[in-house]
């Protein structure tokens, strides 16, 4: 007897053996094939045409388009270019789409492989001035004596050319006085009070009386005291003096 030939395998039979090699492909072949996709996204990102807004160092901001092979350096230099600015003076801050992050990048990155929507074209501020402080103006200032309680002096080192309400922190804190209880006058003699809101300066004066209503309610009184105090030291004065002279 012939025996019959054997039967071809079903259609479908190759097809799943096939499914099931390519489900066990090896590590390395997964590999390659992952980047050969790699590749050919980024080669993708690479030749599209980016599209940004340009921020200025004014303010203005442009819309701009750039191939995506571009460096961002050369993308630096185009745009300095364009608005007529030194490219060595300034440099790019690049924010991403959506989000607004700050991306970080080198100057050889290409444009394209970063997800830019806003381009800042910001000035850079020399180290020099940056670090280098303003030069502080000495404050003009002067000896102010004041005289208080009597018989009691003080100085204070303060500015001529403020307002005098402007210096009564210094006094009050210098003679313990209360800022609400003082008053100022020229003198212990004539009694003048001062106007606060002229300065040492225009008032031409380096020395005042400083009266504290609490602890010398007669104002009269403390003036005049004041004035005799002041009588006795001059002629006391000129007593020694005569003496002097006489010898």
């Amino acid at each position: 007897k012939r025996m019959k030939a054997r039967a071809p395998p079903p259609p479908n039979q190759h097809s799943a053996a096939s499914r099931i090699h390519s489900d066990h492909k090896s590590p390395t072949e997964t590999a390659v094939i992952s980047d050969q996709n790699l590749v050919s996204m980024k080669e993708n990102m690479i030749n599209r045409l980016v599209d940004f807004t340009v921020v200025l160092p004014s303010g203005v901001e442009q819309k701009c388009t750039v191939q995506g092979s571009k460096a961002v350096m050369d993308v630096l230099v185009d745009l300095c270019s364009q608005y007529r600015l030194n490219p060595s003076q300034h440099s790019l801050e690049l924010k991403s789409s959506g989000t607004q992050q700050v991306l970080n990048y080198k100057p050889n990155t290409l444009i394209g492989a970063l997800d830019v929507q806003t381009v800042l074209l910001k000035e850079k501020i020399p180290e020099e001035k940056a670090k280098r402080p303003l030069p502080r103006v000495p404050e003009k200032s002067v000896r102010l004596v004041v005289n208080y309680l009597k018989t009691q002096k003080a100085v204070v080192r303060v500015s001529p050319e403020v307002p005098l309400q402007n210096i009564i922190p210094a006094i009050c804190e210098k003679c313990e006085v209360s800022q609400e209880h003082i008053v100022l006058l020229r003198d212990g003699i004539t009694g003048e009070e001062l106007e606060l809101t002229k300065s040492l300066e225009e008032l031409g004066i380096k020395e005042l009386y400083a009266w504290d209503r609490k602890k010398e309610p007669n104002r009269k009184a403390s003036v005049s005291s004041d004035a005799i105090e002041k009588e006795k030291t001059r002629l006391l004065g000129l007593f020694n003096a005569d003496r002097r002279s006489s010898k």
